[in-house]
Order: structure tokens, then sequence, then C-alpha cells
């Protein structure tokens, strides 16, 4: 199943030749895979042979980068090498793809991703190196765009906003949305359209907590179970986890004051309150502030709930 219109956020990137490189870093390393097969839609639609490979950090321990990424295959024009993230690579291996990047083999397109965000700007600056670090709702509606075309293939009704609740309800990962899309619309067979109540009884949650019941708990000021929540999330949270807990909490709160779903009712004042406090979280954990991830939101968290 494949999308039939080339996403948004990439068509600048689809509409010149493949780069020897590109990165998606913050809140857009997820979107690495939707790239992939971006690109592997463009290619097959001009009939241009391609490979794909898929590397685990396992591969650079196996592989010559050098051998790997400059011998030409036999059978396609194009090999696209999608790499594993920056902050699980030793720096030797990131060392390499900067080496490698110098001169890099016309044949072959990498495609990294990096989930430190302060890591992956420093190294957007290796030449030959297309990079991009969208916001967390241009990222997530890009998810949700594929996931309505791979419905409309199957002639199912999904909306942006179930696509887009999907997008955040299986973690913001392209990999976690194609393992789970095909689930749903299995489940979903003979069925008009699928709604939010199809996503939460078949999807998985890719996390310990539902993060838009703990938005919900914050938008009624129910400090117990939004701490309690909010505790049990970061027993099992990595940085980037905050992040995306940001995004599903803003947008929760979007819908709410929007009337969409079944969210509570917020007043404008208390969503401003609440949009102001994320705001502040987004930047301090971008670098405004030195405590970790998990104080800045449980400090900003706390000054809400007051």
């Amino acid at each position: 199943m494949t999308s039939p219109i080339p996403p948004a956020i990439f068509r600048a990137w689809l509409g010149k030749e493949p780069a020897p490189a590109y990165l998606l870093y913050g809140e857009g390393a997820g979107l690495a895979g939707l790239l992939a097969r971006a690109w592997e839609d463009r290619l097959r639609g001009e009939g241009v042979s391609f490979e794909t490979y898929r590397w685990t950090t396992a591969d650079f321990e196996r592989n010559s980068v050098e051998a790997a990424w400059r011998s030409p295959s036999f059978f396609a024009r194009v090999r696209i090498f999608v790499l594993p993230d920056l902050t699980e690579m030793k720096k030797t291996h990131r060392d390499a793809i900067r080496g490698y990047l110098e001169a890099p083999e016309p044949s072959a397109v990498l495609i990294l991703h990096g989930t430190d965000f302060r890591q992956a700007r420093d190294f957007s600056r290796v030449r030959h190196l297309l990079s991009a670090a969208p916001p967390e709702r241009q990222a997530m509606d890009a998810l949700g765009e594929h996931a309505v075309a791979v419905a409309q293939e199957e002639r199912v009704v999904l909306t942006r906003e179930s696509a887009t609740f999907l997008a955040r309800w299986v973690g913001g990962s392209f990999e976690a949305l194609s393992a789970e899309i095909g689930k749903l619309l299995a489940y979903a067979r003979g069925k008009r359209e699928i709604g939010e109540e199809d996503i939460r009884a078949v999807c998985v949650s890719r996390g310990e907590v539902d993060p838009f019941r703990l938005a919900e708990a914050l938008a009624r000021k129910d400090r117990g179970t939004c701490l309690s929540l909010f505790r049990r999330f970061a027993a099992a949270a990595d940085a980037e986890d905050y992040h995306k807990l940001n995004g599903a909490v803003a947008w929760y709160l979007r819908s709410c004051v929007q009337r969409k779903g079944r969210g509570v009712a917020v007043t404008p004042r208390r969503a401003a309150e609440l949009f102001r406090a994320l705001s502040r979280i987004d930047r301090e954990m971008k670098g405004e502030s030195r405590l970790s991830p998990e104080q800045v939101y449980e400090i900003r968290l706390l000054s809400v709930l007051a």
C-alpha cells in the first residue's frame, strides 16, 4: 500500500533529483521511513530501478561504509539506505558518515534521523546533506495524510482528525503507523468509516500511559490523576517521548477548544493558560533550561494544576 500523492512536507525534495543524504530530526524524526516510502513511490512511478536497505547499528559493525555505499548495484540505479537514529550510533559511525559525505557515491541515498535535537542540529551542517526539523503538528499531519491515503485505497473513510489521532496514538512513528494501519483496516472491513473508538480498540498505544487521558486530567485540573499518570509515563520515557507528549496534549486541547471529538469543555482562559505552559515546556526542553525533560515537565504541570 502506498500514498498516491507525495507528502506535502517532502515535495520540495521530491521535485528534484535524489540528494546524497537527508536528515529528519526533532519532531520530524519519526518521518524517516515515510521519506523512504515517498522516494520509492516516485522512483517506481518513473520506472527507475531501486533497492532499499534498512540498516541497524549492527550493520555498521559488520560492514564497511565505504564498501557498502560506494559499490553500485548491478540491478538498481538508486540504492536507498535508511539508517538508525543518530543517538544510537557510536561516534565512529557518525564520523564515518561525515567522511563519506565529503565525496558521496551518486547512486546511493542516505536517510537519517535524530531524536536528540541538539546533536542532530549539529550534524545537519555536514556537506551534501539536506535536513529538516518540521514542527510537531506538521509531522503529525504528514503521517495523518499517509494514513488517509492508505485507507482510501481500501475504500474506507478515515477522516483527517481520526488519522491525526492515530498518528499520535502510535507515537508519531511511520513504522509504528504502518504496523497498525493494516490491523485497523482488517478490523474495520465492512465499515464505511474508521473512528477514534476503532483506533483505541485495535491499535497499540506506544507508551505506558494514554497521553489523551493525561491531557483530559490536566484540562479538568485533576491534580492527583494528572500527576499519577505523568509519573507512570516518566518511569519509562526517553527524552524524545516528552516532546511527543507535549504535542499530544496540545492537540487534545485544540480539539477541546474547537469542540471536536469527545474532549472536555475548556474555557478560553484555561486554554490560554495551558497553551502558554506547553509553549514554555517546548522552549525549555529545546535548550532554554538545564533541567531534564522530566523535571521541566513536572514543574510546569504543577504550575497549572495549582
